[in-house]
């Protein structure tokens, strides 16, 4: 969830009620979440990039090194203003101002559009 203040909330399912958990994203105003099966992007209005959860394909961005994330891992984007994010299952998407797309995550079945299916990107 995010909130007109651009706060985002994390559900937290284990016990009901479902509680919602302020997530800490650098004090940046948020203004588009993606989620994929497991893993959660954002974006903020001042450009900057996000990501938690699962990251066994590399769908996060932050390479291939811990399984998991559970807090937001901010993820360099090289001074490369972003206008758009997307989440596929176990692979995520970031359109740049200028039209350009980045893709990265799993690729088994050719999902990253890079006109082969060599494992992860």
């Amino acid at each position: 969830m995010v909130s007109e203040k651009g706060n985002v909330f994390q559900l937290t399912c284990q016990n009901e009620p479902y509680i919602p958990r302020l997530l800490n994203v650098n004090g940046s105003r948020v203004i588009q979440v993606a989620c994929g099966d497991r893993h959660t992007i954002a974006l903020s209005k001042d450009g900057q990039l996000f990501t938690w959860g699962r990251n066994l394909h590399g769908q996060l961005g932050q390479g291939k090194g811990a399984p998991e994330y559970p807090d937001p891992e901010p993820l360099l984007t090289r001074g490369i203003p972003l206008a758009m994010i997307a989440a596929g299952g176990e692979h995520s998407f970031a359109l740049s101002l200028s039209g350009a797309v980045f893709a990265w995550g799993k690729n088994s079945v050719g999902q990253l559009g890079l006109g082969d299916k060599k494992g992860e990107a």
